[in-house]
């Protein structure tokens, strides 16, 4: 069991393919595939005019689609939670970095609605980045079924940095038991797209692209 990289071959135990978008790529050369796509998405920073200065609120705007949160005073930035802004299946190793000017506006507009002083604001441009999305926006943790001591802990659909205590236990107890009966563990298992055991929350957000 090992890696294999243009750095040479790492020998190790255990295998655990926390790659993200990449996930697939790192698989490929076994044959392996999970229900992933890397997808861009767009970001936009915005300069609060004065009247905003203290305007530091986190907010997930299911109306005008939108999420924005402050971004070191006095700046904001904006995100899409509509499901046309995470359609764009990209290439890992080569995609958009920054903003298209269509998204700086359209997410610059639905700030706007909502706030109408922002339409005071400075822009101060936008990125593209990655989420690993599955087809529920849940991660995958799961033994790989085809590769022995190969783990796969990918797909976290954009919300993966505020999960990864509880994620790192869990996957401790994959790793290191034979018990694997753990109902949290159970919920994340890679074939639940195959069995018809996605997860749908029991109150899901309006209109959201991923949960």
């Amino acid at each position: 069991t090992g890696v294999s990289s243009n750095k040479g071959i790492f020998e190790t135990a255990v295998v655990i393919n926390v790659t993200g978008p990449w996930a697939n790529i790192l698989l490929a050369p076994l044959g392996e595939k999970l229900p992933i796509e890397p997808t861009r998405v767009q970001m936009v920073h915005l300069r609060r005019p004065p009247s905003l200065v203290k305007f530091e609120h986190i907010v997930i705007d299911h109306t005008c689609g939108a999420y924005y949160r402050n971004d070191g005073s006095p700046n904001t930035l904006i995100g899409g939670e509509a499901p046309e802004d995470m359609m764009e299946i990209a290439d890992p190793n080569n995609f958009g970095l920054n903003a298209d000017h269509m998204f700086i506006e359209r997410y610059w507009s639905r700030i706007t609605r909502r706030v109408p002083e922002f339409r005071n604001a400075i822009c101060r441009g936008g990125y593209g980045s990655l989420y690993d999305m599955t087809p529920d926006g849940n991660p995958i943790i799961d033994r790989s079924p085809n590769t022995r001591n190969l783990y796969n802990v990918a797909g976290f659909s954009g919300h993966g940095f505020k999960l990864s205590p509880v994620i790192g236990s869990l996957v401790s107890k994959l790793v290191n038991s034979d018990d694997i009966s753990d109902d949290y563990l159970t919920m994340f298992r890679e074939d639940r797209f195959i069995t018809g055991n996605e997860i749908i929350p029991e109150f899901p957000y309006g209109n959201r692209a991923h949960q």
